[in-house]
C-alpha cells in the first residue's frame, strides 16, 4: 500500500511537468477530458496546461491518458504550407498537429467536445464577423477559428497550425 501511495505521488509530481503555472497547486484532473483553447489544451479539473510548443511524444502520451484512449491514427502530410505536419487523431474528433516534433495546433471536427469560448461543432455560428473563403464561411473568435459549409452551424474548429488548402 505504501508503494502504491508513493507511486501515485511520483506520478503526480511528474504530471506537474506538463505546464503548471508558477505557484499553482498541483492536482490531478477530477474529470476525464480537456478543453481546446487558443494556446493549446486545458485538461479539466486542474490548472495544469498543455500549451503549444510542447514535445510530440509527451503531448500524445498525456492526452491519451486524459482521454483514456489512444489515438486512432497518426499520419504525416509533407505537403502542408507550414511544412510536414504530423497529425494524431482521436475518436472524439480531436486532432493534434505537430510541426518539427512540437505541438503547434489542433482541430475538432465532431460534436461533443466543447472548445473554449462555448464553441462546439454542430453549434450555431457565433455573433462574430464572418468571412466567405474558398473553404466556406469562416470566423475568428479570439484565436479560435471555425468553418461552416452551410452558413448556419459549425463544421470544424481549430487553433494554431493546420493543413488546410485554400
Amino acid at each position: 500500500m505504501l508503494r502504491t501511495a508513493l507511486s501515485g505521488l511520483a506520478l503526480l509530481a511528474l504530471t506537474g511537468c506538463i505546464g503548471a503555472p508558477a505557484g499553482s497547486p498541483i492536482s490531478p484532473p477530477s474529470v476525464a477530458g480537456l478543453t481546446p483553447d487558443a494556446q493549446g489544451l486545458q485538461p479539466n479539473g486542474t490548472e495544469l496546461r498543455i500549451d503549444f510548443g510542447r514535445a510530440q511524444v509527451g503531448v500524445i502520451e498525456t492526452v491519451s491518458r486524459i482521454l483514456r484512449d489512444d489515438p486512432s491514427g497518426i499520419t504525416t502530410n509533407s505537403e502542408c504550407g507550414a511544412g510536414a505536419v504530423t497529425a494524431a487523431s482521436w475518436s472524439n474528433g480531436l486532432t493534434l498537429n505537430f510541426l518539427d516534433g512540437d505541438f503547434d495546433g489542433w482541430t475538432v471536427d465532431e460534436p461533443g467536445l466543447p472548445v473554449s469560448g462555448r464553441l462546439q461543432v454542430g453549434g450555431a455560428l457565433p455573433n462574430r464577423p464572418l468571412q466567405s473563403t474558398s473553404l466556406g464561411t469562416e470566423f475568428d473568435q479570439n484565436g479560435i477559428f471555425g468553418l461552416s459549409l452551410d452558413g448556419q452551424s459549425i463544421e470544424i474548429l481549430w487553433s494554431g497550425v493546420t493543413c488546410f488548402f485554400r
